[in-house]
C-alpha cells in the first residue's frame, strides 16, 4: 500500500495540533517523523502510524534557559481485510472507510521529567491483536497525569474482529 501522502498529512496535522495547543511557545527540537507499519496478522491487515514531534516550551514557569522539553506522540491503527484495502491512501478518512476498526491515540508529555511523567492523553489504541481476530485496546479514562504512567489512567477493553466483520456485513 502506497501511504507516503497519508504519512506527509499526518506529520502536518500533528504539528497542527502541536502549533494549536502550544501557540507561539513550541520550538521545533527535531522534525516530526512518522513510522507506518504494514503486517498481516491471520486473515487481518492491520496498519499503524506512530507520529512523533519533539520540541521545548517557553512560558512564565519555565526554569530552564533551554525550555521545558515536550514529546507528543499519535498512533493510528487501521484493521480491516486486505482484499478490499485501498491501494494509495493520501487522507485517514479513506482508511477509516476501508477498516473494520480504526483507533486514534496522542499522548503528550509535559516538560519531559522521569520516572515522574505528567501530561495529557486521549483516544484509544490497540495494545494487542492475535491471528484469530480477538483484541485488546487501550481506552483513555483519565485524560491528565502526573507521577503515573499514562497507561494507568486507562481501562483495556477486549475486541472481536470477527463479530465486528459481522456487525458490518448486517449493515
Amino acid at each position: 500500500m502506497d501511504t507516503k501522502k497519508l504519512e506527509e498529512f499526518l506529520k502536518e496535522k500533528l504539528v497542527a495540533e502541536v502549533d494549536d495547543e502550544f501557540s507561539s511557545s513550541f520550538t521545533e527540537k527535531s522534525p516530526v517523523t512518522c513510522e507506518m507499519t504494514e503486517v498481516t496478522v491471520g486473515k487481518w491487515l492491520c496498519l499503524k502510524a506512530l507520529i512523533n514531534y519533539t520540541g521545548t516550551t517557553m512560558d512564565q514557569t519555565t526554569d530552564r534557559a533551554s525550555g521545558d522539553p515536550e514529546d507528543v506522540h499519535a498512533w493510528y491503527n487501521w484493521i480491516g481485510l486486505p482484499e478490499n484495502a485501498p491501494e494509495k491512501v493520501a487522507h485517514p478518512d479513506e482508511l477509516d472507510s476501508w477498516a473494520l476498526l480504526s483507533t486514534y491515540y496522542r499522548l503528550t508529555f509535559r516538560d519531559v521529567q522521569y520516572p515522574a511523567p505528567f501530561g495529557h492523553h486521549e483516544g484509544r489504541t490497540v495494545k494487542t491483536f492475535t491471528e484469530d481476530g480477538k483484541g485488546v485496546m487501550l481506552v483513555v479514562k483519565e485524560r491528565r497525569f502526573q507521577d503515573v504512567s499514562p497507561a494507568s489512567m486507562c481501562i483495556t477493553e477486549a475486541f472481536d474482529m470477527n463479530e465486528i466483520e459481522k456487525k458490518k456485513k448486517k449493515e
